[in-house]
């Protein structure tokens, strides 16, 4: 019994320090995200950005319900927020073509960076932010880190991609997918006769009756993109990155937690 008493506390130690090493991590990228956010509303040369991906719409139609031939259409939603001293809005990109690897992620904003990059008349965007969850096979891995690298060096920006905390990336992202869903259902509900066909019919559809800013993205975009992903080797370290920074000059720095100061790290890409 003392014996089995004793491994009980020792694991208990253990995870009591995982816990308290995860709460610590949890209070740097929520305090991080914040410093991000507020840069952007005090200096007219920084843009930050939030994005999630929601859980996959499913069209259903009302009339063909009851159709033999009646089948669901899956939409992709990524939505975001957007802060800059000018202005702050929701955005939301929609897509028939529901893979939510990183190249779907670039494909989705790819259109709304080039929007808020090269609409700047009067001021020159020097920092891009962009602030997500932590998943590694959408966001945190090594094609991301080469597209901000070089999408760094081609805009001649500094770009600083924040992970918060695994489980702690909902937010404001989340409540803009929620209301984008709700209008679809609303469409489809008060439009029983009309057949959507996918993303595109829906979004003609609610962007008038809505503030959030609707973009649409395809497949092709997808494959564009991903046809510019050279054979990367894999970089050590990166399922504990939470910060990564890309330079104008091609250097990139990453952090374990954004109370740290940047490392810079080498990369062959």
């Amino acid at each position: 019994m003392t014996n089995e008493f004793g491994v009980f506390c020792s694991k208990l130690i253990d995870e009591i320090a995982k816990l308290e090493e995860h709460l610590r991590l949890v209070h740097a990228q929520f305090k991080g995200a914040k410093l991000l956010r507020q840069s952007a509303l005090i200096d007219e040369n920084v843009i930050t950005m939030q994005i999630d991906w929601s859980e996959n719409y499913n069209l259903k139609q009302a009339r063909e319900e009851r159709s033999a031939y009646y089948f669901e259409q899956h939409i992709s939603i990524a939505t975001g927020y957007i802060w800059s001293k000018d202005s702050c809005f929701s955005f939301g990109c929609l897509s028939d073509d529901t893979r939510h690897l990183f190249e779907s992620t670039w494909a989705a904003i790819r259109g709304l960076l080039e929007e808020l990059l090269s609409g700047q008349e009067n001021r020159q965007i020097t920092d891009l932010n962009i602030i997500s969850d932590s998943p590694s096979s959408q966001y945190r891995n090594k094609t991301t880190i080469f597209f901000l690298k070089h999408y760094a060096t081609k805009r001649k920006i500094t770009v600083r991609w924040l992970f918060l905390a695994s489980g702690h990336g909902k937010g404001i992202p989340d409540a803009i997918g929620a209301t984008i869903k709700r209008l679809f259902d609303n469409v489809i509900r008060l439009n029983p006769d009309q057949s959507f066909k996918g993303a595109e019919d829906l979004m003609n559809k609610i962007q008038i009756s809505t503030n959030i800013r609707l973009y649409m993205y395809q497949k092709e975009d997808i494959d564009s993109v991903k046809r510019l992903i050279p054979l990367l080797k894999t970089i050590k370290g990166t399922s504990k990155f939470h910060e990564i920074i890309a330079r104008p000059n091609g250097q990139v720095f990453i952090k374990n937690n954004s109370d740290q100061s940047e490392t810079l790290i080498k990369i062959n890409f």
